[in-house]
């Protein structure tokens, strides 16, 4: 990539809860090869209005913070195996998202989300292996087409859109055990709920 890689931001820990309660990303476990694997509730944080509680400047802090967070694990994942892992795979659930598109809480996220893709594109690789996306009412269409516009094209290929949980998708990229018991796997390791702050 072009520009200087950033600096890990100092962040105050109060602030850094708050943004994990807002935006909750959990690494479950790790794949079928070994790769991290990070589930979101991503519906929830994109319907909520909950990208109004910071500034656009605090998002892409935290963003940041969080991607240096996918290293480490990708790190922790290389040692567990004996082999390079420059990959991880992201699975979101975007149960909520309609609600944001009925009272249009969605479209006021967009910008937003063109400013942490830009910082992304211009200081980090690509690592997203496989992107799943679950749970996405058929309204969300339109959406997605805006969303789709300005994301990096090699991105947009690995997306894949599912209206319900599909199992059978998930259970071909990681194991039972990795899959959060609430969507029909078996790990009972603590997904927060979503949080919604007036």
């Amino acid at each position: 990539k072009s520009g200087a890689k950033p600096k890990k931001p100092i962040i105050d820990p109060r602030d850094l809860k708050r943004y994990q309660r807002l935006r909750v990303r959990v690494f479950v476990g790790r794949d079928h090869l070994g790769q991290p694997v990070l589930f979101e509730r991503l519906g929830h944080f994109l319907g909520s209005g909950n990208c109004d509680h910071f500034t656009e400047e605090e998002w892409i802090r935290f963003y940041i913070w969080d991607l240096e967070r996918h290293f480490t694990e990708m790190r922790k994942a290389s040692e567990e195996c004996g082999k390079a892992i420059t990959r991880f795979t992201y699975v979101a659930d975007a149960t909520g998202i309609y609600a944001g598109i009925m009272n249009r809480a969605v479209w006021r996220v967009i910008p937003l989300l063109k400013a942490l893709v830009k910082a992304v594109e211009e200081h980090y690789p690509e690592i997203a292996d496989k992107i799943v996306l679950f749970n996405v009412p058929r309204v969300a269409s339109v959406f997605y087409r805006a969303v789709r516009t300005f994301l990096d094209p090699v991105t947009a290929e690995k997306i894949e859109i599912h209206s319900g949980v599909p199992m059978d998708v998930l259970e071909k990229i990681m194991p039972r055990s990795v899959i959060p018991r609430e969507y029909g796997g078996s790990n009972d390791m603590y997904y927060p709920p979503p949080v919604t702050e007036a």
